[in-house]
């Protein structure tokens, strides 16, 4: 086992000059985890934000950032061992490493698809990717173990907690992150303060005092503001259904298949991973290929037709919208149920599947069992059950049902919504 020496620094937007010791830097060196400069943290946001070109690379460092300063908070009082700050902090810088290029809008494909989630391909490149696992065995770090905490099935709750909860370091260096790239001001939190008075209960679950309650109140409201203003916004939402469909396209039109291989399929991609050679899949490799396709008409006229909508920013829009907050999920409310059967009975839209598209979301805002809690009398209690706070008033979800259509089809796909509406 290698032991750590040297100390440089990157300089970052958000967080200042984030420090990486031998192993971290090792780690951020290879060819797989520079991918992800090359991989946009908001896919398709910023057709609607310019400015949100950041990476999975700066958030990454982000987040290993925070874990360090608020994992050795916790290691100094004891409530964590010191002993696995480093393993929280590797963690933490490696857990979008998975991330499919265009981040979601990519991954949809695949978990519709094949149920696959960026969490599994994560796992598999620490624990599989050559490059990867051996500078981790190389420092004595058990790559399984790097894994669990990523899926959230470590055997300390509490380090789940610190990765994957509703306050986690990767939510906390995201809202920060994205707020600023793209000029939405509803993401601002107050850091410090949240870094300042975060604790664990005794149950391991992520804890606050009561007098710090302000800071967890204005995180949860931030959040849900970013939610409809950036990560479910319209129109972003209406570009990754577009790239979605574009992937699918290109991976079952059997020309365009074999420029793809090997991220076609789980079996590829996990291949891929294993024979080093995960960092050829980015943005711009997807982006390239769709050059490809017009520059040498290959495929037939309608996927090309969707890649000139997409780089001509002409893609699916919203013809109907419906936003509900509640515990109810509306996966299958009436009204999704309702515009399902409009659209399959309507003549005109038989042939056109691709060109309309029912897009549906129910997103936690308070997510049961990763609640923040609140401390009191000994014990904690959840910030939506603790009555000094106004979180106990909030929704614990939203829902939102959106009908898209490209400019085919978007003359009577409304007057369908309207006949729709009037019953």
């Amino acid at each position: 086992m290698k032991v750590l020496c040297t100390m440089k620094y990157v300089f970052d937007e958000v967080h200042g000059y984030i420090p990486l010791d031998e192993l971290e830097r090792r780690l951020v060196d290879t060819p797989t985890f520079q991918r992800l400069r090359r991989i946009k943290q908001l896919a398709q946001a910023w057709l609607v934000y310019p400015g949100a070109v950041h990476t999975r690379f700066s958030h990454s460092l982000g987040v290993m950032h925070l874990m360090g300063k608020i994992a050795g908070k916790l290691a100094d009082a004891g409530l964590i061992r010191k002993d696995d700050l480093r393993l929280l902090k590797i963690a933490a810088l490696l857990h979008d490493v998975g991330h499919t290029p265009y981040s979601h809008a990519i991954e949809s494909y695949f978990k519709v698809r094949y149920g696959l989630k960026h969490e599994v391909i994560g796992s598999w490149i620490i624990t599989e990717d050559p490059y990867i696992k051996d500078v981790l065995r190389e420092y004595g770090i058990e790559p399984f173990e790097v894994s669990a905490i990523i899926r959230g099935r470590h055997r300390e709750a509490s380090y789940n907690m610190l990765m994957s909860s509703d306050m986690d370091v990767d939510r906390l260096d995201y809202l920060l992150r994205d707020a600023l790239h793209t000029g939405v001001k509803y993401g601002v939190i107050d850091i410090e303060r949240i870094v300042q008075t975060i604790t664990l209960d005794p149950e391991g679950y992520i804890a606050f005092p009561q007098k710090a309650v302000q800071a967890v109140e204005a995180f949860y409201i931030a959040r849900l503001h970013m939610y409809r203003s950036v990560y479910y916004h319209k129109t972003i939402a209406g570009y990754q259904l577009l790239i979605q469909e574009i992937y699918r396209q290109m991976a079952e039109t059997k020309e365009i298949r074999d420029f793809l291989k090997p991220f076609t399929d789980p079996e590829g991609i996990r291949k891929a991973i294993s024979e080093g050679n995960l960092y050829l899949w980015d943005d711009f490799f997807i982006g390239g290929l769709m050059n490809l396709i017009l520059g040498q008409k290959l495929g037939d006229e309608a996927l090309r037709e969707l890649i000139k909508l997409y780089l001509g920013r002409r893609g699916y829009r919203t013809v109907f919208e419906w936003v509900g907050f509640g515990k109810q999920s509306p996966l299958n409310s009436k009204l999704v149920k309702g515009l399902e059967e409009a659209l399959s009975r309507d003549l005109r839209l038989k042939d056109e599947r691709i060109a309309v598209k029912l897009y549906v979301e129910s997103i936690p805002i308070i997510t049961e069992g990763a609640e923040v809690r609140i401390l009191k009398g000994g014990g904690s209690v959840r910030v939506n059950d603790y009555g000094g706070s106004i979180i106990s008033s909030m929704p614990e979800e939203m829902g939102i049902v959106r009908l898209y259509s490209l400019p085919v089809t978007e003359g009577y796909t409304r007057e369908l919504i309207a006949e729709f509406l009037k019953h």
